[in-house]
């Protein structure tokens, strides 16, 4: 659910958590969406012999669920860097921590830091990134519902 955020309403240390659990469609709605049809994702024996259980989701699967988070604050990313820490398989559920490291009011700026963590605990994504805030003179969003998706 998105928030009327505003760099003014921020402090270092303010967190936003979301749970999901990873699906076969999630899977392959990324791999359509990207266009990634690497064999760690669509070639179970493959993955297999590299030393994974089975296919594994591709990272830009778990980079939506911390842009999720930036999104719903309506946060504009500028530069964003992504570490992929252990592999994401179908049927993980999957825990991210979005985090305020630093904000610079003067520059209507902030930096986050996002973990994802699985259902074991295990961190499976770092992040770390900067952007910007928007300022009370340039109001709130609308934001339709999309198509098929929840209002």
């Amino acid at each position: 659910m998105a928030a009327h955020v505003r760099i003014d309403d921020l402090h270092v240390g303010w967190k936003r958590t979301w749970r999901r659990i990873i699906t076969q469609a999630d899977m392959e709605a990324m791999i359509r969406l990207s266009g990634d049809q690497g064999g760690y994702h669509v070639d179970e024996s493959f993955a297999r012999r590299v030393g994974f259980r089975t296919v594994i989701t591709p990272g830009l699967l778990q980079a939506s669920m911390v842009t999720k988070l930036g999104g719903d604050i309506n946060f504009l990313a500028r530069e964003v860097t992504f570490s992929y820490l252990k592999p994401v398989y179908v049927g993980d559920e999957l825990e991210v921590v979005w985090e305020v490291l630093e904000v610079e009011r003067e520059k209507n700026r902030i930096r986050v830091r996002s973990t994802v963590t699985n259902q074991a605990g295990e961190q499976v994504l770092d992040c770390h990134g900067f952007g910007y805030m928007p300022r009370p003179e340039w109001g709130q969003p609308i934001k339709p519902p999309l198509a098929g998706g929840p209002p």
